[in-house]
Protein backbone atom coordinates (compact mmCIF):
# COMPACT_ATOMS: atom_id res chain seq x y z
CA UNK A 1 0.00 0.00 0.00
CA UNK A 2 2.60 2.75 0.55
CA UNK A 3 4.82 2.04 -2.39
CA UNK A 4 1.47 2.50 -4.58
CA UNK A 5 0.71 5.97 -2.47
CA UNK A 6 4.36 6.71 -3.19
CA UNK A 7 3.68 6.01 -6.83
CA UNK A 8 0.64 8.09 -6.59
CA UNK A 9 2.45 11.19 -5.53
CA UNK A 10 5.10 10.83 -7.75
CA UNK A 11 2.98 10.85 -10.56
CA UNK A 12 0.69 13.93 -9.23
CA UNK A 13 4.01 15.54 -9.25
CA UNK A 14 5.32 14.64 -12.86
CA UNK A 15 1.87 16.17 -13.83
CA UNK A 16 2.35 19.31 -11.64
CA UNK A 17 5.60 19.97 -12.75
CA UNK A 18 4.62 19.63 -16.39
CA UNK A 19 1.85 22.06 -15.97
CA UNK A 20 3.94 24.74 -14.59
CA UNK A 21 6.09 24.07 -17.38
CA UNK A 22 3.45 24.64 -19.62
CA UNK A 23 2.36 27.98 -17.59
CA UNK A 24 6.11 29.22 -17.49
CA UNK A 25 5.84 28.97 -21.22
CA UNK A 26 2.66 30.32 -21.87
CA UNK A 27 3.72 33.20 -19.86
CA UNK A 28 6.95 33.47 -21.62
CA UNK A 29 5.22 33.67 -25.35
CA UNK A 30 2.78 36.35 -24.18
CA UNK A 31 5.50 38.82 -22.75
CA UNK A 32 8.13 38.02 -26.03
CA UNK A 33 5.25 38.19 -28.01
CA UNK A 34 3.87 41.16 -26.98
CA UNK A 35 7.22 43.21 -26.40
CA UNK A 36 8.20 42.09 -29.87
CA UNK A 37 4.85 43.49 -31.63
CA UNK A 38 5.48 46.43 -29.73
CA UNK A 39 8.58 47.20 -30.62
CA UNK A 40 8.16 46.14 -34.56
CA UNK A 41 11.12 43.43 -34.44
CA UNK A 42 13.32 46.23 -33.62
CA UNK A 43 15.58 44.03 -30.83
CA UNK A 44 16.28 40.56 -32.33
CA UNK A 45 17.54 38.96 -28.47
CA UNK A 46 13.64 39.20 -27.96
CA UNK A 47 12.59 37.99 -31.88
CA UNK A 48 14.77 34.93 -31.17
CA UNK A 49 13.36 34.64 -27.23
CA UNK A 50 10.49 34.38 -28.56
CA UNK A 51 11.26 31.59 -31.51
CA UNK A 52 13.21 29.64 -28.47
CA UNK A 53 9.51 29.35 -26.58
CA UNK A 54 7.57 28.45 -29.94
CA UNK A 55 10.53 25.48 -30.11
CA UNK A 56 10.27 24.32 -26.63
CA UNK A 57 6.52 24.56 -27.03
CA UNK A 58 7.23 21.42 -29.87
CA UNK A 59 5.86 24.35 -32.68
CA UNK A 60 9.21 24.16 -34.90
CA UNK A 61 7.75 25.53 -37.81
CA UNK A 62 6.47 28.96 -35.89
CA UNK A 63 10.00 29.25 -34.33
CA UNK A 64 11.74 28.99 -38.54
CA UNK A 65 9.32 31.32 -39.51
CA UNK A 66 10.56 33.64 -36.87
CA UNK A 67 13.93 33.06 -37.11
CA UNK A 68 13.67 33.79 -40.73
CA UNK A 69 12.25 36.92 -40.49
CA UNK A 70 15.19 38.16 -37.72
CA UNK A 71 17.68 36.95 -40.46
CA UNK A 72 16.10 39.36 -43.07
CA UNK A 73 15.70 42.32 -40.30
CA UNK A 74 19.04 41.82 -39.06
CA UNK A 75 21.37 39.63 -41.24
CA UNK A 76 24.42 39.97 -39.09
CA UNK A 77 23.15 38.51 -36.01
CA UNK A 78 24.50 34.98 -35.89
CA UNK A 79 22.01 33.67 -33.12
CA UNK A 80 19.31 33.45 -35.47
CA UNK A 81 21.09 31.63 -37.91
CA UNK A 82 22.23 29.31 -35.25
CA UNK A 83 18.62 29.10 -33.45
CA UNK A 84 17.51 27.07 -37.55
CA UNK A 85 20.51 25.04 -36.95
CA UNK A 86 19.57 23.58 -33.62
CA UNK A 87 16.07 23.17 -35.11
CA UNK A 88 17.88 20.72 -37.80
CA UNK A 89 20.05 19.02 -35.31
CA UNK A 90 16.76 18.07 -32.76
CA UNK A 91 15.67 16.39 -35.75
CA UNK A 92 18.64 14.67 -36.44
CA UNK A 93 19.17 16.53 -39.81
CA UNK A 94 22.81 16.82 -39.12
CA UNK A 95 23.57 18.15 -43.24
CA UNK A 96 21.11 21.45 -43.04
CA UNK A 97 22.12 21.65 -39.36
CA UNK A 98 26.04 22.33 -40.13
CA UNK A 99 25.19 23.99 -43.32
CA UNK A 100 23.15 26.33 -40.78
CA UNK A 101 26.02 26.35 -38.46
CA UNK A 102 28.60 27.49 -41.12
CA UNK A 103 26.28 30.53 -42.24
CA UNK A 104 26.52 31.43 -38.25
CA UNK A 105 30.13 31.44 -38.14
CA UNK A 106 30.65 33.42 -41.33
CA UNK A 107 28.44 36.12 -39.74
CA UNK A 108 30.62 36.01 -36.57
CA UNK A 109 33.64 33.87 -36.83
CA UNK A 110 34.36 33.48 -32.92
CA UNK A 111 30.45 32.61 -32.12
CA UNK A 112 31.13 29.96 -29.60
CA UNK A 113 27.85 28.05 -29.99
CA UNK A 114 27.71 27.36 -33.59
CA UNK A 115 31.54 26.04 -33.72
CA UNK A 116 30.51 23.98 -30.80
CA UNK A 117 27.84 22.33 -31.94
CA UNK A 118 28.40 21.90 -35.29
CA UNK A 119 31.54 20.09 -33.90
CA UNK A 120 28.61 17.83 -32.42
CA UNK A 121 26.89 17.62 -35.51
CA UNK A 122 30.06 16.55 -37.87
CA UNK A 123 30.33 13.63 -35.38
CA UNK A 124 27.42 12.56 -35.50
CA UNK A 125 27.62 12.38 -38.71
CA UNK A 126 30.75 10.63 -39.25
CA UNK A 127 33.16 13.61 -39.59
CA UNK A 128 35.50 12.93 -36.90
CA UNK A 129 38.64 14.73 -38.30
CA UNK A 130 36.58 17.76 -38.40
CA UNK A 131 34.97 17.50 -35.59
CA UNK A 132 37.90 17.55 -33.74
CA UNK A 133 38.97 20.24 -35.55
CA UNK A 134 35.65 22.59 -34.51
CA UNK A 135 36.53 21.50 -30.90
CA UNK A 136 39.94 22.82 -31.18
CA UNK A 137 38.44 26.40 -32.37
CA UNK A 138 36.31 25.91 -29.48
CA UNK A 139 39.18 25.46 -26.83
CA UNK A 140 41.46 28.19 -28.56
CA UNK A 141 38.56 30.60 -28.20
CA UNK A 142 37.56 29.37 -24.58
CA UNK A 143 40.30 27.43 -23.10
CA UNK A 144 38.36 27.09 -19.97
CA UNK A 145 35.36 25.22 -22.14
CA UNK A 146 35.78 21.57 -20.19
CA UNK A 147 33.14 19.77 -22.22
CA UNK A 148 35.16 20.63 -25.70
CA UNK A 149 38.48 19.15 -23.94
CA UNK A 150 36.31 16.51 -23.11
CA UNK A 151 35.05 15.75 -26.32
CA UNK A 152 38.01 16.35 -28.21
CA UNK A 153 39.83 13.58 -26.12
CA UNK A 154 37.11 11.47 -27.09
CA UNK A 155 37.17 11.60 -30.43
CA UNK A 156 41.10 11.17 -30.18
CA UNK A 157 40.31 8.22 -28.00
CA UNK A 158 38.55 7.21 -31.16
CA UNK A 159 40.76 7.19 -33.36
CA UNK A 160 44.19 5.79 -31.46
CA UNK A 161 45.55 8.89 -30.48
CA UNK A 162 45.74 8.12 -27.17
CA UNK A 163 48.54 10.47 -25.38
CA UNK A 164 46.20 13.40 -26.97
CA UNK A 165 43.50 11.93 -25.88
CA UNK A 166 44.86 12.10 -21.89
CA UNK A 167 46.25 15.43 -22.33
CA UNK A 168 42.62 16.82 -23.15
CA UNK A 169 41.11 14.92 -20.61
CA UNK A 170 43.40 15.81 -17.89
CA UNK A 171 43.11 19.25 -19.22
CA UNK A 172 39.25 18.80 -18.73
CA UNK A 173 39.83 17.80 -14.92
CA UNK A 174 41.79 21.04 -14.18
CA UNK A 175 39.00 23.05 -15.27
CA UNK A 176 36.23 20.81 -13.52
CA UNK A 177 38.03 18.21 -11.32
CA UNK A 178 34.85 16.27 -9.97
CA UNK A 179 33.21 15.17 -13.00
CA UNK A 180 31.93 11.65 -13.48
CA UNK A 181 32.68 11.23 -17.24
CA UNK A 182 36.13 12.74 -17.83
CA UNK A 183 37.43 10.55 -15.06
CA UNK A 184 35.49 7.58 -16.89
CA UNK A 185 36.56 9.01 -20.32
CA UNK A 186 40.04 9.00 -19.00
CA UNK A 187 40.26 5.77 -17.15
CA UNK A 188 39.37 3.88 -20.48
CA UNK A 189 42.65 5.66 -22.09
CA UNK A 190 44.63 4.31 -19.28
CA UNK A 191 42.74 0.91 -19.71
CA UNK A 192 43.58 0.91 -23.41
CA UNK A 193 47.65 1.43 -23.14
CA UNK A 194 47.85 -0.38 -20.52
CA UNK A 195 47.68 1.31 -17.04
CA UNK A 196 45.04 -0.18 -15.53
CA UNK A 197 46.10 0.52 -11.98
CA UNK A 198 45.83 4.22 -12.96
CA UNK A 199 42.26 3.08 -14.91
CA UNK A 200 40.69 1.57 -11.72
CA UNK A 201 41.76 4.61 -9.97
CA UNK A 202 39.94 7.13 -12.25
CA UNK A 203 36.86 4.51 -12.31
CA UNK A 204 36.44 4.29 -8.40
CA UNK A 205 37.00 7.94 -8.14
CA UNK A 206 33.93 7.99 -11.17
CA UNK A 207 31.82 5.67 -8.92
CA UNK A 208 32.84 7.66 -5.45
CA UNK A 209 31.63 11.05 -7.63
CA UNK A 210 28.41 9.47 -9.44
CA UNK A 211 26.77 6.42 -8.62
CA UNK A 212 24.18 7.15 -11.27
CA UNK A 213 26.85 5.93 -14.39
CA UNK A 214 26.61 1.96 -14.43
CA UNK A 215 29.27 2.35 -17.18
CA UNK A 216 32.14 3.21 -14.03
CA UNK A 217 31.02 0.12 -12.31
CA UNK A 218 31.24 -2.15 -15.71
CA UNK A 219 34.41 -1.61 -16.66
CA UNK A 220 35.93 -1.52 -12.93
CA UNK A 221 34.61 -5.21 -12.62
CA UNK A 222 35.82 -6.09 -16.44
CA UNK A 223 39.47 -4.93 -14.86
CA UNK A 224 39.12 -7.37 -12.26
CA UNK A 225 38.22 -10.08 -14.04
CA UNK A 226 41.20 -9.58 -16.53
CA UNK A 227 43.22 -10.02 -13.05
CA UNK A 228 41.47 -13.05 -12.24
CA UNK A 229 39.56 -11.35 -9.39
CA UNK A 230 36.21 -12.48 -9.52
CA UNK A 231 34.90 -12.07 -6.21
CA UNK A 232 35.91 -8.30 -6.38
CA UNK A 233 34.52 -7.65 -10.01
CA UNK A 234 31.24 -9.46 -8.66
CA UNK A 235 30.69 -7.25 -6.02
CA UNK A 236 31.70 -4.17 -8.36
CA UNK A 237 29.10 -4.66 -10.79
CA UNK A 238 26.09 -5.87 -7.75
CA UNK A 239 26.92 -2.76 -6.45
CA UNK A 240 26.44 -1.30 -9.82
CA UNK A 241 23.24 -2.93 -10.29
CA UNK A 242 22.08 -1.63 -7.14
CA UNK A 243 22.70 1.62 -8.01
CA UNK A 244 21.62 1.70 -11.81
CA UNK A 245 18.96 -1.74 -11.58
CA UNK A 246 17.70 -1.00 -14.65
CA UNK A 247 20.77 -1.49 -16.76
CA UNK A 248 20.57 -5.27 -18.94
CA UNK A 249 24.48 -5.01 -19.35
CA UNK A 250 25.41 -5.03 -15.92
CA UNK A 251 23.24 -8.23 -15.35
CA UNK A 252 24.68 -9.52 -18.25
CA UNK A 253 28.16 -9.48 -17.28
CA UNK A 254 27.70 -10.43 -13.87
CA UNK A 255 26.09 -13.51 -15.01
CA UNK A 256 29.19 -14.08 -17.26
CA UNK A 257 31.75 -13.62 -13.92
CA UNK A 258 29.20 -16.25 -11.94
CA UNK A 259 29.08 -18.06 -15.09
CA UNK A 260 33.03 -18.64 -14.67
CA UNK A 261 33.33 -18.81 -10.89
CA UNK A 262 30.63 -21.39 -11.06
CA UNK A 263 27.73 -20.18 -9.58
CA UNK A 264 25.14 -21.26 -12.79
CA UNK A 265 22.05 -20.94 -11.15
CA UNK A 266 22.36 -17.24 -9.99
CA UNK A 267 24.40 -16.93 -13.59
CA UNK A 268 21.53 -18.25 -15.33
CA UNK A 269 19.23 -15.90 -13.37
CA UNK A 270 21.10 -12.62 -14.59
CA UNK A 271 20.92 -13.42 -18.17
CA UNK A 272 17.11 -13.85 -17.28
CA UNK A 273 17.11 -10.23 -15.94
CA UNK A 274 19.14 -8.77 -18.91
CA UNK A 275 17.08 -10.25 -21.57
CA UNK A 276 13.71 -9.17 -20.02
CA UNK A 277 15.00 -5.64 -19.96
CA UNK A 278 16.74 -6.25 -24.00
CA UNK A 279 16.26 -9.45 -25.45
CA UNK A 280 19.12 -8.53 -27.52
CA UNK A 281 21.23 -9.88 -25.00
CA UNK A 282 19.77 -13.47 -25.19
CA UNK A 283 21.21 -13.15 -28.87
CA UNK A 284 24.94 -12.52 -27.11
CA UNK A 285 24.34 -15.10 -24.58
CA UNK A 286 24.03 -17.61 -27.50
CA UNK A 287 27.56 -17.23 -28.54
CA UNK A 288 29.35 -16.29 -25.15
CA UNK A 289 32.22 -18.68 -24.18
CA UNK A 290 31.81 -17.49 -20.76
CA UNK A 291 27.79 -18.50 -20.96
CA UNK A 292 28.73 -22.14 -22.68
CA UNK A 293 27.40 -23.59 -19.01
CA UNK A 294 24.49 -21.09 -18.25
CA UNK A 295 23.02 -22.64 -22.14
CA UNK A 296 23.12 -26.39 -20.92
CA UNK A 297 20.63 -24.78 -18.00
CA UNK A 298 17.35 -26.84 -17.79
CA UNK A 299 15.35 -23.38 -18.32
CA UNK A 300 17.43 -21.85 -21.15
CA UNK A 301 15.25 -22.92 -24.27
CA UNK A 302 12.62 -22.02 -22.02
CA UNK A 303 13.38 -18.65 -21.57
CA UNK A 304 14.14 -18.31 -25.64
CA UNK A 305 10.79 -19.51 -26.04
CA UNK A 306 9.29 -17.61 -24.16
CA UNK A 307 11.53 -14.21 -25.54
CA UNK A 308 9.85 -15.48 -29.24
CA UNK A 309 6.85 -15.91 -27.93
CA UNK A 310 6.76 -12.36 -26.58
CA UNK A 311 8.21 -10.80 -29.72
CA UNK A 312 5.79 -12.32 -31.68
CA UNK A 313 2.72 -10.79 -29.11
CA UNK A 314 4.59 -7.42 -29.96
CA UNK A 315 4.70 -7.88 -33.94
Amino acid sequence: MKTMAKRGVKKKTRKLKAAMKRVRLYIGLCIYGLVNYITGWKFPWISINLALVYDRMGRIYRAARIYHKVIKLHPQDPRAYYGIAILYDNKKRYEDAITWYKKSINVKADYIPACFFMANALYEKGDKANALECYKKVIALDPENFWAHNNAGSICEELNMNVEALNYFRKALEIIPEHHRILFNLGVVYAKMGYDKKAQECYLESIKRYKKYPYSFLNLSLLYKEEKKLDRAILVISEGIRCNPGVPSLYYNRACFLAMAGNIEEAFLDVVRAARLNPEFLSYAEKDKDLESVRKHPGYQALKKYLQDREKRNE
